[in-house]
């Protein structure tokens, strides 16, 4: 084996301890995927080319010389610089490749080809080849570069997204980098065990386009579309198949709140002190509150700007109803909860102490820690290459 191990920050009770993962990606999708995969124990070697990552320049706000935006999903990895263009890097890209147990990559296919990825990728056929596009190479899309915004636009997300006053919105995160990410380490994990009953341990290879999980993250949109032909249009914050569900104006801000079912419709009616609402035949069952969604949603404000979002939160959850404010992201990292479960977690930097948001899993009631900071741009290259020695130089 010429894999260098990483020693210092191996954790043998992480689930995927001892999982060799060889990270080409860069921007988002990709380096998610290794990073659900790194917080989970995997050993993760970021490798990028001499101009590194472009996210680490997609700032401010810097922390040192890289952006936020790079820190978000690069934790929990060491990284190196090869320039694939240069035949004796393109070597040591293949010894690690051959000791790998997964690679992920995004580039475009005529990438893969003139850099001699596809010869990388032949000769190590025990390794899980996660590859992600902004389309299938299998359609006439395959051949786009493709950014999580054009992702949005084309899967149908905007057209749902927004208000007809605003007209079509994107998401406010890369939401369809975020659910290719997530598809990608699902599709890594599960050619992994599809793997162990392999006879001659030959791996499977992963496709993972952007515009077929954004399509996927349509869920009951789409589904409301195919089953009953419903070509949905901007409804902003309301749901399309329930009601109530969606913000509510308080005294002080706005609720969001949900009563998914007659029964919770009752509750809720009981906990603003209006329980003959529950037997008004406009608000009877679910198509009915639907059909009269505005009259409800009027009423519902009329009684909830009497108090504060917090007094109205407090009832709502001794009624056992789901509801939440909408808070800021400063408001956000203020929550008891994000202490209490220890989401936010401080790593050393070379800049100086970073914060940074660990996975959100618990694993036998404990969250995987950040065992190492976002690497500097090319931090491990020379010790990587000194473990690989000559037959990797």
């Amino acid at each position: 084996m010429t894999w260098p191990q990483d020693i210092d920050a191996q954790d043998p009770r992480l689930p995927l301890a001892g999982v060799r993962v060889l990270d080409l990606s860069r921007i988002l999708a990709g380096p998610l995927a290794a990073t659900v995969l790194a917080d989970l124990g995997a050993d993760v070697i970021k490798v990028e080319s001499p101009q590194g990552d472009e996210t680490r320049r997609w700032g401010p706000p810097f922390h040192g010389a890289d952006a936020a935006y790079y820190l978000a999903v690069n934790r929990n990895r060491r990284g190196m610089v090869l320039d694939l263009r240069r035949s004796e890097d393109r070597v040591s890209l293949c010894a690690l490749a051959a000791d790998a147990d997964v690679v992920i990559e995004n580039f475009l296919p005529p990438q893969v080809a003139s850099l001699g990825l596809d010869a990388v990728r032949d000769r190590s056929p025990q390794a899980v080849w996660v590859s992600i596009r902004g389309a299938s190479e299998a359609g006439p899309l395959g051949g786009q570069p493709g950014y999580d915004a054009m992702a949005q636009a084309r899967s149908g997300i905007m057209s749902v997204t927004g208000h007809p006053a605003t007209g079509p919105t994107k998401v406010g995160l890369p939401i369809v980098d975020v659910v290719t990410g997530l598809y990608a380490a699902i599709g890594a994990l599960g050619a992994l065990f599809a793997k162990r009953d392999s006879p001659d341990g030959k791996a499977a290879r992963v496709e993972v386009p952007l515009f077929e999980c954004g399509v996927s993250a349509l869920i009951n949109q789409a589904a409301n579309h195919l089953v009953g032909g419903v070509v949905p249009g901007l409804l902003g914050n309301l749901h399309p198949n329930v009601a109530p569900y969606g913000p509510i104006p308080t005294a002080d801000g706005e609720l969001v709140l949900g009563a998914t079912s007659d029964r919770q419709f009752a509750a809720l009616c009981r906990a603003i002190g209006r329980p003959a609402l529950a037997d008004d035949p406009r608000f009877a069952d679910n198509p009915t509150r639907l059909a009269h969604r505005e009259e409800l949603d009027d009423l519902l404000a009329g009684v909830l700007l009497g108090a504060s979002t917090r007094t109205w939160e407090r009832r709502f959850a001794d009624a056992g109803l789901a509801c939440a404010p909408v808070n800021g992201i400063d408001e956000v990292f203020r929550e008891d909860h994000v202490d209490a479960v220890g989401l936010v977690q401080d790593v050393g930097h070379p800049a100086g102490t970073v914060r940074l948001v660990a996975s959100p899993l618990r694993i036998d009631g404990v969250r995987p820690p950040v065992r190492r900071a976002p690497p500097l741009h090319g931090e491990h290259t020379a010790a990587i290459l000194e473990a690989l020695g000559p037959g990797g130089e």
